[in-house]
């Protein structure tokens, strides 16, 4: 390995005194814990500047919703439990909630609109991988609301949960 010597020979002497004195050592630490600090605060701008949001704009062309985890979670296994019961008026209203709950994250998200169709309609289909079946999802539950003899099957209510599962999975809520 070279030496400061062989590299600049006119210090000879005065680069061995330099190098092994106590001044320069401490001043070498000084130094470093300087740049480690220098290097803490910029990642700390960073992160406060929103970083972290622009990444995910970038990746998925959309913001995420700010939301605990745990309350959507929360939420679902309520959801679900519905289709325990045997009940088909409560896998209407299981599906009900959970387009209620999409909505508030299609709402978080940033997309305009006074409903979650208009909300669907302003979303460019690249967006979002499970676009076509959140929307086909959401088109059920209309028919759940505007016809009042639609009956409903626990098979095509699980169906319908999944579309809305899918889509809280790549938000990464699950």
């Amino acid at each position: 390995m070279f030496e400061a010597s062989d590299i600049f020979p006119f210090l000879g002497d005065a680069w061995q005194i330099i190098n092994h004195s106590v001044l320069f050592t401490v001043l070498r630490w000084l130094l470093m814990l300087y740049a480690i600090v220098l290097i803490a605060d910029v990642v700390l701008l960073l992160l406060l500047r929103g970083v972290t949001a622009n990444l995910k704009l970038q990746f998925f062309g959309t913001e995420r919703p700010l939301v605990a985890k745990n309350s959507v979670e929360k939420r679902w296994k309520k959801i679900a439990e519905r289709l325990d019961g045997g009940n088909p008026s409560q896998y209407k209203v299981a599906v009900l909630e959970a387009d209620r709950l999409a909505d508030e994250l299609l709402t978080g998200i940033g997309y305009a609109g006074k409903n979650m169709g208009e909300r669907l309609a302003s979303i460019h289909p690249g967006q979002l991988e499970s676009f076509e079946s959140l929307k086909a999802a959401h088109e059920m539950r209309n028919r759940i609301v505007n016809e009042p003899n639609f009956s409903l099957t626990k098979e095509e209510a699980e169906k319908l949960l999944e579309s809305y599962r899918s889509f809280m999975v790549e938000l990464e809520l699950f």
